[in-house]
């Protein structure tokens, strides 16, 4: 799969914050308000209730309780197809809908074929939809690391919605 690991031996992570405005931006556009972030930190996550790498949310259900919440997902470079097979089987399995932002790439994977792409052409509720303009993230919260800019994304990327095939509010 395209890109799943550093980029080159300069980058600092795969591993890189979702700025506020973006992830406020798609609720709203999408009428998708998710409950759970299931990739987070304490310093990064964007909803009260998440899960830590020790948490391992490739591991288990996405579930807090015993209620099923939206969730928002932005995975990891490396993980990124095991994510992507993820919010399909927890949605296929358990109908917990997914927010996932994904850089346009990982649409020419197998992992976006088989948990994407052949769900929607049998009809399933999924939708994919390009997020315009190029996005800021950071990297740990910071803007600059050794005097050097770290938030320019080099990729475009798309919003995948497991458990939604209609364009609420949808506009560029």
């Amino acid at each position: 799969m395209l890109h799943q690991h550093k980029r080159s031996k300069s980058s600092i992570s795969d591993e890189w914050w979702t700025p506020h405005d973006l992830f406020w931006e798609l609720v709203d556009k999408y009428k998708f308000l998710p409950e759970i972030d299931v990739c987070a930190t304490e310093a990064n996550s964007l909803r009260n209730r998440f899960f830590t790498k020790k948490d391992n949310s490739l591991k288990r259900d996405w579930i807090i309780g015993k209620k099923k919440r939206k969730c928002w997902l932005n995975p990891p470079n490396k993980e990124m197809g095991k994510f992507i097979a993820k919010a399909y089987q927890q949605y296929k399995d358990l109908r917990i809908k997914t927010m996932a932002i994904v850089p346009l790439n990982i649409q020419s994977s197998k992992s976006f074929q088989e948990n994407v792409q052949k769900p929607m052409e049998r009809g399933e509720k999924i939708m994919v939809r390009p997020i315009y303009k190029r996005r800021v993230f950071a990297y740990r919260g910071w803007k600059k690391r050794e005097g050097k800019d770290v938030t320019s994304s080099i990729n475009g990327y798309c919003v995948i919605i497991f458990g939604k095939s209609r364009d609420y509010g949808f506009r560029n």
